[in-house]
């Protein structure tokens, strides 16, 4: 509790001065709650109101070891950096534990997204969303949680997916979602035109970035908004071969138009496993402070927590929680600078050594400086530079090309091109 309490302290007190030092430029206008230069993505409407839109992300991602991917035989107990068996290669990489720019460690292809869409009104209606990727960033993205629709839709480094695929039936205000959509699972998530840092925190690892289902969406007021449904487990199509059955609740409640708070919760029974025919549940919960403090400064807290019980021959317990926070400052219309702090503590599932035997687990610690810079109105330049320290009960080292190091610096950059 100790180390939890120091961190903070740090992490306010780096925000502190950063808003001291940078605080008396001129002000300019603004009332997203989530300022990015990038946001406003170019878009074009047909005349029957189906909007196209699209945009590629690449960039790379280097560190002070100097080490990149090596591919072979070695293996490794990392989950999320491992290949898939049928490739017959694990790989290892100096920016292991950096989620979506573990590998490679070269300039890449992290994103090309072409979608369309037909929004409601406030009339009943119908609509859809369709939202295709091809990239490094899209093995996330694909059913691996059933090994459906999408699956194989790649190899390697690179993977191709329909990241949103649904149908929607309602009004703006009440409507019906069936089909395969974003998790929202964390703060961040995968489309690049709605985030400000190139890497993603700690605490987004083992939250899913796609479900597929039936959620029911409700505008009460401008107060509230609430929604909920079913889904098949994480990562899984609608096929659901496992029989999980999973809960997806979020509710938010806006204090003004510069504030909000969300809860959102998520509970998977997974039915069936193959594995000595176990079966085992998930519980995710996540809350999200975010607060526009005026035109030039944003902030956000985000608290989450993850309580996965294993059931065999004997029943074993993870957990995972930890706290990210962004603070946002807008210089001027083309330049945004912004800073993330982030503890993260796991047990005995993702991030543990040894997962699901009760190990201690271990702590880790990040902090990112980054910038927005709009070259013109439809690219936008993201360099970044990363600091990551881990504390293992077990001494596990989850940095460097042979898992060794502690800790790693890592920097990198990427270009957001939208059309």
């Amino acid at each position: 509790m100790r180390k939890i309490i120091t961190f903070t302290v740090i992490t306010v007190l780096i925000f502190l001065f950063a808003s001291i030092n940078i605080g008396n430029a001129n002000e300019i206008g603004g009332t997203l709650l989530k300022p990015l230069p990038c946001d406003n993505v170019f878009t074009k409407k047909s005349k029957s109101k189906i909007d196209f839109y699209g945009w590629i992300l690449t960039g790379i991602t280097v560190n002070n070891h100097g080490t990149r991917n090596d591919y072979g035989n070695g293996g490794h107990n990392y989950g999320y950096n491992r290949r898939d068996g049928r490739d017959g290669i694990t790989d290892q990489s100096g920016n292991s534990y950096i989620l979506m720019l573990e590998q490679p460690s070269d300039w890449k292809l992290n994103q090309l997204w072409v979608g369309a869409k037909k929004d409601l009104d406030s009339k009943f209606d119908w609509g859809f969303r369709a939202d295709f990727s091809y990239g490094t960033d899209v093995r996330y993205a694909r059913n691996w949680g059933d090994q459906s629709f999408d699956y194989q839709w790649g190899s390697g480094d690179y993977f191709a997916s329909f990241v949103q695929l649904y149908g929607t039936i309602g009004t703006k205000d009440l409507y019906l979602k069936v089909g395969k959509f974003a998790g929202g699972f964390a703060y961040e998530g995968l489309p690049a035109t709605k985030e400000f840092f190139y890497s993603h925190a700690n605490i987004c690892y083992g939250r899913p970035l796609t479900a597929s289902g039936v959620i029911l969406e409700w505008n009460v007021s401008k107060k509230w908004t609430l929604s909920g449904g079913w889904t098949a487990g994480v990562f899984s199509g609608l096929e659901n071969p496992n029989n999980d059955n999973a809960f997806l609740g979020k509710a938010t409640y806006h204090f003004n138009k510069n504030a909000s708070l969300t809860f959102k919760v998520f509970h998977n029974d997974k039915g069936y496993r193959s594995d000595a025919n176990r079966a085992a549940t998930d519980t995710y919960s996540t809350l999200i402070f975010t607060y526009k403090i005026n035109d030039r400064w944003f902030y956000m807290i985000e608290g989450a927590y993850t309580d996965g019980k294993v059931y065999g021959a004997t029943k074993i317990g993870s957990d995972a929680w930890g706290i990210n926070q962004h603070l946002i400052y807008t210089v001027n219309e083309k330049l945004s600078v912004g800073l993330r702090g982030e503890f993260h503590h796991s047990r005995a599932s993702m991030f543990d050594l040894t997962p699901l035997t009760g190990g201690k687990g271990g702590d880790l610690y990040e902090i990112t400086l980054a910038a927005n810079y709009k070259l013109n109105p439809k690219t936008t330049f993201r360099p970044e530079i990363r600091f990551d320290q881990a504390d293992y009960n077990n001494g596990y080292l989850p940095f460097g090309g042979r898992q060794n190091k502690s800790s790693q610096i890592s920097g990198g950059c990427s270009f957001v091109l939208s059309f």
